[in-house]
């Protein structure tokens, strides 16, 4: 988004009202202002905090550039300096403020263990709907070192609202366990698995039956949870391999002010991440164009969360996550590298900090890491799938292929229908060294286990497709994953190639242009839009088609390909 001028003439207006600025000082301000703006478009928040800071310091009179530097200091992690600046925006009586600076004044008071001060922050804090559950769960919890656990769930009782109710019944289980009231808690316990069934959710509900002595009850649930897609697996099925080895139980997770408020936070941003990501989906599907993503709330609030409870891992894998979208690999290695083994999100980080890895170009650095992540975890299928993945980006599909064969030859019988991961990429290996008939078989294979899933069903049409094989079932397989994914690229590129192949080049050509559409950088899609042109005569612009794969960084294959129809065209004849 470009800045708009008259924002641009208002800052100049701030700056000037401040008095007895130099010149040299009022460049100085626009330019960090807009290299912060630059930043935070960016999704680089670490630079937008620094940017911001300065211009704040250059321009302490302007409140949006204090409400800026304020959330990315925020965002950044940088809580302590982020203290000062909600005491000003809280000062200032016309602030546009949702709640965000109490809410940070109060958590900086918790950490220091002063609650009458941080009470004080959030008496008579106005705060905008989103944030009035994890504000008042954080009162209740301000009740418990006064009162003790029975004053903090009366306090959580009567201000309970109608707002994010999800939130309440974790942090009324991990009080009523505090207070004793076992009972309540169990079923407290439960709600809140009925209500996220989040991993920090599963993972107390499951502690607390060990903790109670219940291991039977704790060994049902974790076998149930361990066969749910999603992170709920993580500590299921470390509660698990806990119970296999008589492990003694975790403690409670939250048995003080920060500890809750921290679970608190978490929840909170794990919720609205949850929400924006639903959001960008349907607005995807819809045919907008998304734009990169922006996950900076989410992303404050497990900063936040972090920030009480430096050992909430959850929170940890959160924000280092959303730092490897932003393409932050640096700060997100050394976010997630901080997880120790014992913890039950060990593994996964592992497959996230070897991502950001092969991201900076240590690739060597992250087949390494996997390696040793899949000697530890020996009955893991994620970590190898992601070590075979990582093996085929570096063009050795001949490893990737023997890391996949010792793990789908470890499966049962029957796999469960995750497994199709595992056939597909191994197909696509297969595929890259020649070796057809296992790679369709390893795609048949992979419908079979998941006949709704659309990568599989295009995978497989397509490569039907291309081959010009079977292509009335190509056709079927193509036509059902486009019901299912309808805004894919790739998908309605496979059912443009599909006619193409069929020789329709009047249908194909409108898949192909709407496919190069969605996937205007893909060298593929592009170089099957310049084919279906030259068929239908269209040649100048098949051409430009053609040299603009050549832009793209295509494979060496494609980019063979490509230049002899440039030199010959399609039939051999030249233009």
């Amino acid at each position: 988004m470009r800045i708009k001028l008259h924002r641009l003439f208002a800052l100049a207006g701030v700056i000037l009202m401040t008095g007895c600025a130099t010149a040299p000082r009022q460049e100085s301000t626009v330019g960090d202002y807009l290299s912060a703006r630059l930043a935070a478009r960016t999704n680089d928040v670490g630079a937008a905090a620094q940017a911001f800071a300065a211009a704040q310091a250059e321009a302490p009179g302007s409140a949006q550039i204090l409400r800026d530097a304020f959330f990315f200091q925020l965002a950044a992690g940088n809580i302590d300096a982020a203290e000062p600046l909600a005491a000003q925006l809280v000062a200032l009586e016309d602030a546009e403020d949702d709640g965000l600076a109490p809410m940070v004044l109060a958590a900086h008071a918790i950490k220091h263990k002063n609650y009458v001060k941080a009470r004080a922050a959030l008496l008579d804090a106005g705060v905008a709907p989103y944030m009035r559950a994890t504000t008042n769960i954080i009162r209740a919890w301000l009740a418990a070192p006064s009162g003790g656990a029975e004053a903090a769930l009366t306090s959580l009782r009567e201000n309970a609202g109608d707002e994010f109710k999800g939130f309440y019944p974790l942090q009324q289980a991990f009080l009523s366990e505090k207070a004793g009231q076992l009972d309540q808690a169990r079923a407290a316990y439960q709600l809140s698995v009925m209500s996220f069934g989040g991993p920090v959710e599963v993972a107390a509900y499951g502690d607390f039956l060990e903790r109670v002595g219940d291991l039977e009850a704790a060994r049902e649930f974790y076998e149930l949870m361990a066969e749910t897609p999603g992170l709920a697996r993580i500590p299921a099925r470390a509660g698990l391999a806990r119970l296999d080895d008589g492990a003694a139980p975790p403690p409670i997770a939250a048995t003080t002010p920060a500890q809750g408020a921290a679970v608190a936070f978490y929840a909170l941003a794990n919720g609205i991440l949850q929400q924006t990501v639903s959001q960008r989906a349907a607005a995807q599907e819809a045919g907008y164009n998304v734009g990169d993503a922006n996950y900076n709330m989410p992303l404050a609030f497990a900063q936040l969360a972090l920030y009480l409870d430096p050992a909430f891992d959850g929170a940890r894998r959160l924000a280092g996550s959303i730092l490897n979208v932003y393409g932050e690999s640096d700060k997100a290695i050394a976010m997630l590298s901080q997880i120790t083994p014992s913890s039950p999100y060990y593994q996964q980080t592992r497959i996230e900090i070897a991502g950001a890895l092969s991201a900076l170009d240590r690739g060597d650095e992250a087949v390494t890491m996997l390696r040793k992540a899949a000697r530890r975890e020996k009955k893991s299928y994620d970590v190898r799938l992601a070590l075979s993945g990582l093996m085929a980006g570096r063009g050795d599909h001949r490893e990737a292929v023997k890391i996949l064969d010792a793990v789908i030859a470890e499966l049962p019988v029957e796999p469960e229908a995750s497994a199709w991961r595992l056939y597909l990429s191994r197909a696509a290996s297969l595929m890259e060294v020649d070796d057809w008939p296992r790679a369709e078989a390893d795609l048949k294979r992979a419908v079979e286990l998941a006949p709704e899933e659309a990568i599989a069903l295009n995978y497989l049409g397509y490569s039907w497709a291309e081959r010009g094989e079977n292509l009335d079932k190509a056709f079927d397989l193509i036509e059902k994953a486009v019901v299912l994914d309808p805004n894919s690229g790739a998908i309605i590129d496979s059912l443009g190639w599909a006619n193409y192949q069929r020789g329709h080049y009047e249908v194909a050509v409108g898949h192909l242009e709407q496919a190069a559409s969605l996937e205007p950088g893909d060298p593929t899609v592009t170089d099957h839009l310049g084919d279906v042109y030259w068929r239908l005569g269209r040649k100048i612009e098949a051409g430009y088609q053609w040299r603009r794969v050549l832009e793209l960084e295509p494979d060496d294959a494609l980019r063979a390909s490509v230049e002899k129809k440039l030199d010959v065209g399609l039939d051999g004849g030249g233009e």
